[in-house]
């Protein structure tokens, strides 16, 4: 008998982690929205930038939609779960997918969707040696776009050799394993996050070219594109 096909939406960044956990879901489920939450009135994120993010979906093929969040006289917690329901009503949805590893903020993204939506974490607690296997198996390309500089252990010239950066086998080697008993490799407790410029079984034949340059601010380190845009492979 034939599972049923459910109607996914993906909580997405652009990163690697909820873009992985996106190709792992359109093997059962068809993916029908991309949904970035962000606080009100926000341009972009320092991590994971907005314009970046619209053309991962027009590469792919998939609406996106910018939820702001924040509303006064609600928490965070109120504001999260009305978008949620909204969106489950609005685009007629089954399933979110979140591309979560760790237990963060006391798993927030559970109680945001209890009794509203079902929530699916299909790389919850992945071991990161192999998360890191499976991004290459599947040819993902991965710019590390943002680095916390205390999190590097107050090292500024060690998030340089981060931000800017490709996420390959060889930097994985060569910088990223020296640095594992501090380090999660996945970047999983903030210490860098990385923007997927093409994965060839979700893009269509198209990649993302960029230009742009480090930036300090306060701890963290990350990088200020000046152009962005879709191109053929």
């Amino acid at each position: 008998m034939t599972a049923t096909r459910k109607r996914a939406a993906i909580s997405f960044t652009g990163g690697k982690d909820c873009t992985l956990a996106m190709a792992m879901t359109k093997k059962a489920h068809d993916v029908v929205l991309l949904v970035t939450f962000g606080p009100k009135n926000f341009k972009s994120f320092k991590a994971h930038s907005l314009e970046i993010i619209r053309l991962q979906a027009k590469a792919m093929g998939v609406e996106h939609i910018l939820v702001e969040i924040g509303e006064e006289g609600k928490t965070h917690l109120q504001c999260y779960r009305e978008a949620i329901a909204e969106i489950k009503e609005k685009y007629n949805l089954d399933l979110l997918v979140t591309g979560d590893i760790l237990n963060v903020c006391d798993n927030f993204m559970t109680r945001a969707t209890q009794d509203i939506i079902e929530l699916s974490s299909p790389i919850w607690a992945i071991d990161r040696h192999k998360l890191l296997d499976t991004l290459f198996e599947h040819k993902f390309e991965l710019l590390i776009t943002c680095a916390s500089i205390k999190k590097l252990g107050d090292d500024e010239n060690l998030a340089r050799k981060f931000v800017g950066s490709k996420l390959t086998p060889e930097f994985v080697e060569e910088t990223l394993k020296p640095q594992e008993k501090t380090v999660d490799l996945g970047g999983e407790l903030g210490e860098f996050h990385t923007m997927v410029l093409t994965v060839p079984e979700l893009y269509n034949g198209q990649r993302i070219e960029y230009e742009g340059l480090q930036i300090v601010e306060g701890e963290f380190m990350f990088m200020e594109f000046s152009s962005v845009q879709l191109v053929p492979v």
